[in-house]
């Protein structure tokens, strides 16, 4: 059965489509639903419950059937329910439902007029506000559709897509009013569906009377012809009327209407900061009305397009009754929003879009998201050639993530296709967005520096919508140029990495990723030879990071960098700071070879000893090596490097040049040592991989002995 419901004076109406007895026996006390009657029609049945004051029922469709209650229904979002949204037909006013009931005529039980109810069989929600049309006004409702007919010729019918209103059982147009199923677009924004010069006819005769209007009444005319321009798509105009009249009448800017009004144009005019005003707050009896502007807001912006997307998407039939100059601006907007963002069921919203390039390209997005791959792919690269730029710009784009997201090309050749768009998109206000697309697929081939520029780039050119696609994208640029840091010996590449980092870094939010590329932006500023500017970066980055053994890592190097610059104190609190049991055993080594490190620094060789004893670590090797090099003592210092060597110096193959220098520093040792077996074991490890020059006759000299001894000549004293 189907069911209407509204309030008329005290009461609150429920009509059912069926003479349906109930037992009202249960109902028993002096509570609210103690007032409920039932009356039985022949064909109807009324139910009817006295409010003793404002408060509010509330009528939803649940699993046992309907329920009223004084509260909204657990669970769910009653504000936020379906309403029902009229639209001009060639039939009549179409007033939509998923499935209409039955229509009934019934006498008001508390005025006496005269009625035509729609029932609905679906919760599809009401009408939310009085409206006033020609020999007929449309009462606000919870559910369905109440006519109250102050004309014979007024007709309400049930059709397969709702309930339909017509005049002599026609279609007809009245003054534009009735169609509207809000205050925000009746009385707010002032529009009327009315054919374009009748529009332009209101707008001049507003304009005119705004002209000639007295101080009194002058701010009110002023906004009638600011609504007027609305309705005929003169957004500018709008815009440029309200700011006049507000100058003059400042205290005016705190109604809601005009705030409203004057959003919506900012909206319309590029102006996201002045349109920021439509998020609200507003009245709570306007909350579900101002919803869709919200998503137009949002939409805009890219704030939150999957919230748009939904808002648009349950107030897309608004839109469709919009005047035309309006609805053509805001319809294909909202088409493409919900489109590409909405959810399966917001989705639905597009069955009926009408023709036009604009419409296809959001049934293509649609057809995307739906799973239909080549379909879409087929509507883009037809849609790449429309004549309308940014329906053209728009599809080659999608035609080029798609051909790159299957292969079809390579990335660099995505880049290049996309930098070929740059001045159709500049056209269509969507460079920023085609250069993150760019930056994007310069990224998939590692070239981090070519994708910055391409952010940077669509910085220059923000499109609101592109705002929150340049923070992950530049963090992952960063972090893969961090990551890849040049070697030493290319110095012009390790100095353009550097110079984008620091240039990039402040536009970083501080936490844990920016940590790690501060400590890779340290150890470049240590190779280019700035230990200072890299100590700062290494003190940066350690407050941001939350895992210990970047923690560690990130002091070991803070520590190293101040041994450098002989601070070993700091460089002792940085290890300190950032220590950890749980750190695993390589990194224990690491920061344990910098403490004997310290301990050197400060001249306690004993301490650097006692820490590195036992140590089979290369580093810990070297600096035992060392300390026993400092303090003469050959054979201890030889049995250390004779350990690295054994690890460092390949049995084959040519050898690098600090290898060459570890087998000359081990010839050296061991000769001071007169150790000749370690002499006769670097020789034979070496053979003839020393390359000619000075250092290859010193390695000869120290390892050559004709009587099977270790040459011991001045010339082998230890380098």
């Amino acid at each position: 059965m189907g069911i209407a419901a509204f309030q008329s004076g005290d009461r609150f109406i429920i009509v059912v489509d069926n003479a349906e007895p109930m037992d009202t026996s249960a109902l028993r006390g002096d509570g609210l639903f103690s007032t409920l009657s039932v009356k039985t029609l022949p064909d109807a049945t009324l139910i009817q419950v006295r409010l003793p004051d404002t408060r509010r029922l509330y009528l939803s469709q649940q699993a046992e059937g309907w329920v009223l209650g004084d509260k909204p229904p657990p669970g769910d979002h009653y504000d936020d329910r379906r309403v029902i949204n009229p639209q001009y037909t060639d039939s009549g006013i179409l007033y939509p439902m998923r499935r209409s009931g039955r229509v009934l005529s019934i006498a008001d039980p508390a005025s006496g007029d005269r009625l035509l109810v729609g029932t609905s069989i679906l919760d599809d929600g009401g009408i939310l506000s009085l409206r006033n049309g020609d020999g007929y006004d449309v009462w606000p409702t919870s559910e369905g559709v109440v006519i109250a007919a102050h004309s014979p010729r007024i007709d309400l019918k049930p059709v397969p897509s709702g309930i339909l209103l017509t005049q002599d059982g026609k279609g007809f147009l009245d003054h534009g009013e009735a169609a509207y199923a809000n205050d925000v677009d009746l009385k707010w924004l002032g529009l009327q569906n009315l054919p374009l010069d009748a529009l332009t006819r209101r707008y001049h005769a507003a304009l005119l009377a705004a002209a000639d209007s007295d101080p009194f009444h002058r701010f009110t005319q002023r906004l009638k012809a600011a609504k007027a321009a609305f309705s005929l798509g003169a957004f500018v105009e709008t815009r440029g009327i309200l700011t006049v009249a507000l100058q003059d009448d400042p205290e005016e800017a705190a109604l809601p209407d005009v705030r409203f009004l004057l959003g919506a144009a900012e909206l319309l005019c590029g102006d996201m900061d002045g349109a920021s005003m439509l998020n609200g707050p507003w009245p709570a009896s306007q909350k579900r009305a101002t919803q869709l502007w919200q998503g137009l807001y949002l939409a805009a912006t890219g704030e939150n397009d999957a919230a748009a997307a939904q808002l648009l998407a349950r107030d897309f039939a608004r839109l469709k009754s919009y005047p035309a100059p309006v609805r053509d601006v805001l319809l294909p907007i909202a088409s493409e929003e919900i489109a590409r963002y909405g959810t399966p069921d917001d989705l639905a919203a597009l069955d009926d879009l009408p023709s036009g390039p604009a419409y296809q390209l959001a049934t293509a997005f649609r057809q995307m998201r739906s799973g239909k791959r080549d379909l879409a792919y087929a509507a883009f690269q037809k849609l790449a050639d429309s004549r309308d730029p940014q329906v053209a710009e728009k599809a080659l784009e999608q035609k080029t993530a798609i051909e790159l997201a299957d292969g079809r090309i390579k990335p660099d050749a995505a880049a290049e296709l996309f930098e070929t768009m740059i001045p159709d998109a500049r056209l269509a206000g969507r460079e920023a967005k085609l250069r993150l697309m760019q930056a994007d697929a310069y990224m998939q081939t590692q070239r981090w520096s070519d994708a910055l520029q391409a952010i940077d780039a669509a910085r220059l050119h923000p499109d609101t919508s592109s705002k929150d696609m340049v923070a992950p994208l530049l963090s992952q640029a960063l972090t893969g140029l961090a990551d890849s840091i040049p070697p030493a010996s290319d110095k012009k590449g390790l100095l353009h990495d550097t110079a984008m980092l620091k240039v990039h870094l402040p536009d970083l939010p501080p936490g844990a990723r920016k940590g790690n590329i501060l400590v890779s932006y340290g150890r470049m500023l240590l190779a280019l030879g700035l230990p200072d500017d890299a100590a700062q970066a290494f003190s940066d980055a350690i407050p941001m990071l939350t895992a210990p053994d970047l923690r560690a890592l990130a002091g070991a190097a803070l520590a190293e960098t101040d041994i450098e610059r002989r601070l070993p104190q700091e460089a002792a609190q940085a290890l300190t700071i950032t220590d950890d049991p749980s750190l695993p055993d390589d990194i224990k080594t690491t920061r344990q070879v910098l403490t004997a490190r310290i301990a050197l620094a400060t001249g306690d060789q004993a301490k650097a000893l006692t820490l590195l004893r036992n140590s089979a670590n290369t580093s810990a090797l070297d600096l035992t090596a060392r300390v026993h090099e400092q303090k003469g003592e050959w054979a201890a210092a030889a049995s250390d490097v004779r350990k690295m060597a054994a690890d460092l110096l390949p049995p084959t193959g040519p050898l690098t040049d600090s290898q060459q220098i570890l087998a000359l520093r081990l010839a050296s040792d061991a000769s001071q040592a007169a150790d000749q077996t370690l002499l006769g074991w670097v020789a034979d490890r070496v053979g003839d991989r020393m390359p000619d020059g000075d250092r290859g006759r010193m390695f000869r000299l120290m390892t050559k002995s004709p009587d099977g001894g270790a040459d011991t000549s001045p010339a082998a004293a230890p380098l």
